[in-house]
């Protein structure tokens, strides 16, 4: 686990200064580019992929990427859930917050079902998507260099 400890700041600064960045009103395409799901899809499993390809130590490199790829999606969902309550509460009004408050928006849908069901299927993306472009890497990586005679 020590290898998230850095993306896992990362992803705390990122989460902290895209809430500031929001309700300060900057435009949402400037708040697109802090985007917590950019790390856990693309740019983290490029990172945890490059880390597992430079340990020659590493059994399963494969499948550790994997777990630490869904590993690192769960908990940087986990760090967006209280924004997605402070959302439904406050009924912030970005794109991103859709579906959480309005007339007919009950409690547990606000609070419950768009956060969790948002995270559920980020988390699926990264795993997939994250993980075929971290195996891509990885694969690269671990090339074995052809020897000419």
């Amino acid at each position: 686990m020590e290898i998230l400890r850095l993306p896992l700041v990362i992803a705390a600064v990122v989460v902290v200064l895209r809430v500031i960045f929001e309700r300060l009103g900057v435009p949402e395409s400037v708040n697109f580019l802090l985007s917590v799901a950019f790390l856990h899809t693309i740019a983290i499993p490029i990172y945890i992929a490059i880390r597992l390809a430079r340990d020659p130590r590493t059994s399963r490199p494969y499948l550790t990427l994997l777990k630490l790829i869904a590993v690192y999606a769960v908990l940087t969902r986990i760090m967006i859930l209280p924004v997605y309550w402070l959302a439904r509460i406050f009924e912030w009004e970005q794109s991103r917050f859709g579906g959480l408050w309005g007339p007919d928006v009950n409690a547990f849908v606000g609070f419950i079902g768009v956060p969790i069901g948002t995270a559920l299927v980020w988390i699926v993306n990264s795993v997939v998507v994250g993980g075929a472009i971290g195996a891509l890497v990885l694969r690269l990586m671990r090339r074995p260099v052809a020897v000419t005679p």
